[in-house]
């Protein structure tokens, strides 16, 4: 089985998915995910392109280490070899061989009769003829091509430990506008003063206006101790400010837990399914029944995904038996993956937040869940991730990821475009960012502030779960 991991979630590699996490790290970077994030954002063991992972060690995708693999990468990268092409004739039959060729043909005329010597640069031809190819499959925010920075992001990305300033982002994917929607604890840019809701204008004076999470990411992050300038302008005051920031090494906290006392409801937000996220979950949980929860509401807002096997571990705390997702190939054969039987409390009512920016692995603990009854789904219809990607490494130290399966719920619901529906549908107001546990820690959030709060769909949650007996 592999992961599927969104790397644009990290500033380092910004995921694809709407939501991302500044770490401009040493290295980061969902996904996707993912779910890269690309920063992604996005944490996957480091073992050798050409070893396999250690048995039992899941990491975020597989990784292609035979000679046919190379080949085939070789082929997708664009230097195609004399000995295959050189041939002036092949099988009408032969769509591969004959178009292969056509590009080929395309390339050698670039590079013999183009008048401006100047302006050829090899290496960006090749990187936009495969990112061209790859972007007519159609897998959007899933199979992609990753410079060797973004290799370097992607591979860290699932660490709990990166460099950077430590601020979540979102961009809206209509307008494009970045905004600031949380701060890590601790971080420098809490420490600096920015805050939720600032939108994001510039980094070291370059505008980020029309530019996507990866070229964001890019110029977020670097080496830790470096500096870093970020310009927001702060809604309600139309201020326009400029914070100069020191890159640092900081923990992410990946499960944050908000007791509501009043409600005797924990709300509990899982930012990503990186390495080690169930084993905090269960200590959550754990904590939140102690502190006298009866029930819980488990954010999966904006999460670009993970780790398949952290989501595996997620949905198995909640339910004692069943099935978590499919995994089909391209034959069509399903292979069921069920829960490890490691349960936590398979009683306890529960409710799961999603929204367009739920992704990858999110998708998969919320599509468990739907399925097999065990928690009501509120939220608007998630991103829809669901290509297993293999990670083939290229010659040049880049890479691509290419979706080689696919993800099912265990009812058969491709999540792959169509995502999850949910159960209630409820939508956010334009403007209005969701309520974090984190938000709601840093301000003492009380059960009737929620109320108020305008997050309309944690409101459906906290008001459903008040109405069950």
């Amino acid at each position: 089985m592999s992961n599927y991991y969104d790397p644009r979630w990290y500033e380092n590699d910004e995921r694809r998915s709407w939501r991302s996490f500044s770490t401009e790290s040493v290295p980061d970077s969902g996904s996707s995910d993912a779910q890269a994030a690309t920063s992604p954002p996005p944490g996957t063991p480091s073992a050798p392109s050409d070893q396999p992972a250690p048995p039992g060690c899941r990491t975020v995708v597989r990784r292609a280490v035979t000679v046919t693999a190379l080949l085939v990468l070789a082929f997708i990268a664009g230097w195609f070899s004399h000995q295959f092409f050189s041939s002036g004739s092949f099988p009408a039959s032969s769509q591969s061989q004959k178009y292969a060729q056509l590009v080929q043909q395309a390339w050698t005329l670039v590079d013999q009769k183009y008048v401006d010597r100047k302006a050829i640069n090899y290496q960006k031809m090749a990187y936009s003829a495969i990112q061209a190819m790859l972007d007519t499959l159609g897998d959007k925010g899933h199979t992609r091509f990753l410079t060797p920075d973004q290799v370097q992001a992607f591979n860290q990305s699932l660490s709990p430990t990166l460099v950077g300033i430590g601020v979540y982002i979102q961009q809206d994917p209509t307008t494009k506008q970045v905004v600031i929607s949380d701060t890590v604890p601790g971080a420098p840019a809490e420490k600096a003063g920015l805050k939720p809701g600032d939108v994001l204008l510039s980094v070291n004076g370059q505008s980020v206006q029309g530019k996507d999470l990866d070229t964001i990411s890019s110029l977020l992050r670097g080496p830790e101790g470096t500096a870093v300038s970020v310009t927001v302008r702060r809604p309600g005051t139309n201020q326009t400010l400029t914070f100069h920031l020191k890159r640092a090494r900081i923990t992410v906290p990946n499960v944050i837990m908000h007791y509501i006392p009043e409600a005797h409801v924990a709300h509990i937000q899982i930012v990503q399914f990186a390495d080690g996220v169930s084993d905090q979950l269960r200590s959550s949980v754990e904590q939140a029944k102690k502190l006298g929860a009866k029930a819980i509401i488990l954010d999966l807002r904006g999460n670009p995904g993970g780790l398949v096997e952290e989501a595996i571990n997620t949905v198995s705390e909640f339910q004692a038996s069943g099935t978590v997702f499919l995994e089909q190939d391209s034959s069509g054969r399903r292979t069921p993956y069920q829960v490890t039987g490691h349960v936590v409390d398979g009683k306890i009512p529960l409710v799961v937040l999603v929204d367009n920016g739920t992704a990858s692995a999110a998708e998969i603990v919320s599509g468990a869940f739907q399925d097999n009854h065990r928690a009501i789904i509120i939220g608007t219809r998630t991103y829809g991730t669901g290509t297993v990607l293999e990670q083939f490494p290229l010659s040049d130290g880049s890479e691509l990821l290419l979706g080689t399966a696919e993800w099912l719920t265990p009812d058969g619901h491709f999540i792959r475009q169509n995502g999850i529906q949910p159960n209630v549908v409820v939508s956010l107001k334009a403007g209005q960012s969701p309520l974090t546990p984190a938000a709601e820690n840093r301000n003492h959030t009380t059960y009737q502030q929620i109320l108020q709060s305008g997050d309309s769909q944690l409101i459906r949650a906290l008001q459903y779960l008040q109405s069950q007996p």
